[in-house]
């Protein structure tokens, strides 16, 4: 019986949790699932299906897949790559209008300014 090893996934996590099992030698499912989505009406996420017998060998790469979605990405500098921009102190009022929600970023490297 197929049951659900990971739901509500991105295309692109699903694909690298598919090929991660590939490579263990399990044969998994990737089908949509969620609220559905237009003009189409397919799910906009996906799920991982794998058979209950294999769950105990892949169990180890299940939980490593969990721990890192879990984490948030280390932010980088989208012109030059550096990690570790520090948030801007003192943001003008237009860029706190324009950019609201969000976070504004400045690079310690290049000097660009970017939200996260």
């Amino acid at each position: 019986m197929l049951v659900a090893a990971a739901e509500f996934l991105t295309y692109r996590e699903a694909v690298a949790l598919y090929a991660e099992l590939r490579e263990l030698g399990l044969v998994a499912l990737v089908k949509t699932c969620g609220p559905p989505t237009f003009p189409f009406g397919e799910g906009m996420y996906y799920q991982l299906l794998l058979d209950e017998n294999a769950l105990v060998e892949a169990r180890e790469v299940l939980e490593t897949f969990a721990r890192q979605r879990t984490q948030a990405p280390e932010l980088r500098c989208p012109k030059c790559g550096s990690p570790g921009p520090l948030p801007v102190v003192g943001v003008a009022w237009w860029k706190r209008l324009f950019y609201a929600g969000t976070t504004l970023h400045k690079c310690t490297s290049c000097g660009k300014e970017f939200p996260a």
